[in-house]
This record gives C-alpha cells, structure tokens and sequence, in this order.
C-alpha cells in the first residue's frame, strides 16, 4: 500500500478485493487529535495544489493510476513525499470487504 504526502495531508489508495485496484482514493489528516479520512472526490480545499493533486488522484482506480499522477504532479513542481511508515492508523486506508455471491 503506497502513501504519499503533501505539506500536513497524506493521501492514498483504499484497497479493492481484487488486488492492485482501489475502491476509492482519500485523503488522511489530523483534525485536532483525531486522523479524518474523507474521500478525494468529497475532499475541499483553499490550496491550490491540493485541489491540483485532488483532481489528478480522485479517480484512480488502480496502483498505476496513482502512480501516474503524483509522478505528473511532480514534474510540474509539486513536492509529494512516498511515506513507508504513515502516522495514523493503516484501517483509515483499509476497505470494506464486500464480496458479493453468485447464485445459479
């Protein structure tokens, strides 16, 4: 599971049952005492290079999406850190385990 950072927001995939896919991208940051996690697409800001990062992230829905984003935010001067050990709890980027059944 790969996570970034940029300036006091970590950003990164929630984990798809089918692996290397995401159910959704979110961003995780500290709200007083707390981590909040909130979806990329639901996420506001004033900054204007988190919106920039927001609008490159919040539709990836594979690892090399992700990838290919903070990679092209790179290039145009964005620093992005890739974080190994994030500060806050790893199930704010765990996913629901849905798995639905098939009957005949």
């Amino acid at each position: 599971m790969k996570v970034y950072k940029y300036g006091d927001y970590y950003f990164g995939g929630v984990s798809h049952v089918v692996p290397g896919y995401f159910q959704d991208v979110v961003f995780v940051y500290k709200n007083g005492n707390n981590w909040t996690s909130i979806s990329a697409e639901r996420f506001k800001t004033n900054d204007s290079n988190l919106n920039l990062i927001k609008e490159k992230i919040k539709y990836a829905t594979h690892e090399d999406d992700l990838i290919k984003a903070v990679n092209e935010l790179r290039k145009i001067g964005i620093t992005i850190e890739e974080v190994n050990k994030p500060p806050f709890p790893e199930k704010l980027l765990e996913g629901k385990k849905k798995i639905q059944a098939e009957f005949d």
